[in-house]
């Protein structure tokens, strides 16, 4: 192949000092792969990151000639980790369809647990052009000395999307023990998007990795399965932010027509449970159609709860009024009227008080919300209320003791008359 003039790259001035290449030799493709393949050797991270993208150039320029010496390099018995490193690193970004076959040998036989990994990375990184190496990497999420190669392989499968990779993780996700592998296994179910993956993925919405958590809500969010509509509602409430933040993002890829299915046949009938629901899915997404079916539900509830307030607050008005003219008569008041008042007359007031309760009216938050003044005013008014019988109370009966003692004192001096 005719080297691309735009692909080859100026040999790196560090690597030419270690090599000792003169500044105007040019090597041919074969030398100079040779060359980076060395440098792959040297303690520097930059002298090897040149290599390896030289590596990489030449990998695309003269396929023919450089990827059998990258792939030569892989052989165990290389004296240097940084070479068979180095150079599976190259071949992961040239992406040759030729090196699958032997990384997947790699992948499965290789004695160094961390070279695997890095093979099943690269794998990854070589996208679909690497399904042939589905079966191996399924394989090594069984690999139980080495997590990041399962980490590895998880991420990868997804990359490359092993649709028969689904069962396989589901299985290893149920008992992976490590969260980073878990997080790369949630990952590559949401990009294999099917949905018996829902359920492990709904359970891992509750993992104690917020990583996990987060992983398994942008999953749910991507195969759109109407079972996870009310557990990442749940999960809107998650302690982290940033889980929150990949929850809102699933939530916003569900169809609103399956927001309202779900929810609606979740709340058994009862209106309250799924205005509820609705309401905690329209706090974190704002969504027209769901607006307007909430706000449909709403409005004969809130209608008849704002009848009822307007009822009670018509009671603690006619208390206020009755205590008013109580107060204004009352010295004019016989034994017998203050009696049947304390009997008859002021029990029933204060029954109607003592009955009250706020609590149905506060019980869900979005009738509160929408009944907040009406709620504000029978609060005020029932505290009002509240003193003022009570004090009333109190006068009556200092009233009537008062009386009763000037009655019992008359009697006795008409008796001393007589």
């Amino acid at each position: 192949m005719i080297p691309n003039k735009e692909e080859e790259k100026e040999i790196d001035p560090a690597i030419r000092r270690i090599m000792q290449i003169p500044d105007d030799q040019e090597l041919p493709p074969d030398a100079l792969c040779d060359v980076m393949l060395r440098a792959l050797e040297s303690h520097q991270l930059l002298i090897r990151s040149s290599a390896v993208n030289q590596l990489v150039s030449l990998g695309k320029s003269h396929p023919q000639m450089a990827i059998p010496k990258i792939l030569a390099a892989l052989d165990p018995s290389i004296d240097f980790w940084t070479v068979r490193f180095g150079s599976v690193e190259a071949l992961g970004e040239i992406a040759n369809k030729g090196t699958v076959a032997p990384l997947i040998q790699y992948l499965k036989l290789d004695e160094d647990p961390d070279f695997r990994a890095m093979v099943a990375k690269q794998l990854g990184e070589m996208g679909e052009i690497a399904k042939e190496a589905g079966p191996g990497l399924i394989e090594a999420l069984t690999y139980q000395e080495s997590p990041e190669t399962r980490e590895n392989a998880a991420h990868a499968l997804g990359v490359i999307k092993v649709s028969s990779a689904v069962e396989p993780l589901i299985r290893a996700l149920e008992k992976e023990r490590e969260e980073y592998t878990r997080r790369e296994m949630c990952w590559s179910l949401g990009e294999l998007e099917k949905a018996k993956a829902v359920p492990i993925l709904i359970k891992s919405l509750k993992d104690s990795d917020k990583g996990t958590r987060g992983n398994a809500a942008e999953a749910l969010g991507k195969i759109k399965n109407g079972d996870s509509v009310l557990p990442l509602l749940h999960a809107s409430k998650d302690r982290d932010v940033d889980v929150q933040a990949k929850v809102i993002w699933a939530l916003k890829q569900l169809p609103p027509e399956m927001i309202v299915s779900e929810i609606v046949k979740s709340a058994e009938g009862d209106a309250f449970i799924a205005i509820q629901n609705f309401d905690d899915y329209l706090f974190n997404v704002d969504n027209e159609i769901i607006t307007k079916r909430v706000k449909e539900r709403k409005e004969p509830i809130v209608t008849k709860y704002r009848s009822e307030l307007s009822e009670i607050k018509t009671d603690l008005e006619n208390c206020k009024v009755f205590v008013t003219e109580t107060f204004a008569k009352l010295t004019t008041q016989s034994i017998d009227d203050i009696k049947a008042l304390l009997e008859t007359e002021m029990p029933n007031f204060e029954s109607k008080i003592g009955s009250i309760s706020l609590y149905k009216f506060r019980k869900y938050k979005w009738i509160e919300n929408d009944l907040f003044f009406d709620i504000e005013q029978v609060e005020k008014l029932y505290k009002e209320s509240g003193v003022m019988i009570s004090e009333l109370r109190d006068n009556v009966q200092a009233l009537l003791k008062r009386m009763e003692e000037e009655q019992k004192k008359s009697l006795i001096e008409d008796s001393n008359v007589e």
